[in-house]
């Protein structure tokens, strides 16, 4: 589900105020200082963050850290561990992003032709009775959210409030499409502006099961080798089979409703559907960023390409990935977050993969601490 843009504001003043961190004594090794940070998190009086999970990964910088501080759920009754996986929700869209650009590496798809190109014919008459031309909706638009269809998701709170009524209805992608055209009207033309859209991204779920001949969970995990990579914590629930041998996943909470037993068919298609661990998301970022991922070395320029539209500058999105750029430190970053209190961020200047999860209440703290750390230690290389 929905990106948060208000991360997009904060991280982007960490960037820019290095006065945050310059009365900061670092002494201790790299665990000792992030593992402080996530006990400073979970006791914080300002805060009511009841576990957070990290991992740090920059070859450049030292650092190789996986840590966890608090409890997995807001009951308290179990001791969140650095392994545990979790819904990582919207994060999945880089992923679905990644998956229609290494298709496009093997000639399967142009990001530039229209859906109607490879969407069911069902789909294709549900939008234009829905009030769209999708012939001229095109998979770029869908990965930038510059399609104008309406988010199902979170267009509006009708979604959500159904959704609850039946926790453990199994939505299909086809209901999720006809939810948008019954629920919310088109914000505006294609590539017209930019409008958050989880439609958008359960019609590029559609294409990678078209044009790989496969199921999604099977199409994403072979086009981005997530066996070759080792991300062994990674699946997409309900799905393909759970790994064995992980602990519990992290309980979801929307505020103090425990939503973690609905079924995951709610968020699933492409807009949202990985569970995952910070470990692996960060060793994503990494492989992504370092030509473990793509077979072409043009492919990750076109992902992180700006795209044209009308909107505020915080709401920059590339192809799968939110983009910042410091206004004084001029430093780059690609992010995304996800409903359920997950974000990760990569620093191309630090070669820095950051992955972080609250158990509930997400805060900014620990994040905004991570930052000015790693900016600390490249100010001392």
């Amino acid at each position: 589900m929905t990106m948060k843009y208000y991360v997009f504001g904060l991280v982007l003043c960490l960037l820019s105020c290095k006065s945050q961190k310059d009365a900061v004594n670092y002494t201790g090794s790299h665990e000792e200082i992030l593992t402080r940070i996530l006990e400073e998190e979970v006791q914080s009086t300002d805060a009511t963050v009841t576990g957070v999970s990290l991992t740090v990964i920059s070859p450049q910088l030292g650092i190789d850290f996986s840590g966890a501080s608090g409890y997995d759920s807001m009951t308290k009754n179990h001791v969140l561990t650095p392994d545990q996986p979790f819904r990582i929700a919207s994060l999945t869209k880089t992923f679905v992003a990644t998956s229609i650009l290494r298709l496009r590496e093997k000639g399967l798809v142009s990001i530039d032709d229209p859906i109607t190109n490879y969407i069911s014919k069902e789909h294709i008459a549900i939008l234009e009775k829905g009030g769209y031309t999708p012939s001229h909706i095109t998979i770029k638009q869908c990965m930038t959210h510059t399609s104008g269809l309406f988010d199902y998701a979170e267009g509006n709170m009708d979604y959500i409030t159904e959704a609850a009524k039946d926790p453990y209805k199994r939505w299909t992608r086809t209901e999720q499409i006809q939810w948008a055209m019954d629920h919310g009207e088109p914000k505006g033309a294609p590539g017209e502006n930019y409008h958050y859209s989880d439609t958008g991204y359960v019609l590029l779920g559609e294409i990678i099961e078209k044009q790989t001949n496969k199921g999604l969970a099977e199409g994403i995990r072979e086009l981005l080798k997530f066996d070759t990579l080792g991300m062994t914590s990674t699946w997409l629930e309900s799905l393909e089979d759970r790994p064995d041998g992980l602990p519990t996943s992290v309980r979801r909470y929307m505020e103090t409703l425990d939503a973690s037993d609905w079924d995951n068919s709610v968020d699933l298609y492409g807009g949202g559907g990985l569970q995952s661990t910070t470990r692996d998301l960060a060793v994503f970022l990494q492989a992504l960023f370092s030509g473990k991922v793509y077979e072409k070395q043009e492919t990750l320029p076109v992902m992180l390409l700006k795209s044209e539209f009308s909107g505020d500058p915080l709401t920059e999105y590339r192809l799968g990935f939110g983009y910042i750029k410091g206004k004084k430190s001029d430093i780059e970053a690609y992010m995304h977050s996800g409903f359920w209190g997950t974000l990760f961020i990569h620093f191309p200047a630090y070669n820095c993969s950051i992955a972080i999860n609250h158990t509930n209440d997400e805060s900014n703290g620990a994040l905004q601490k991570v930052i000015n750390y790693i900016q600390w230690l490249a100010e001392q290389q």
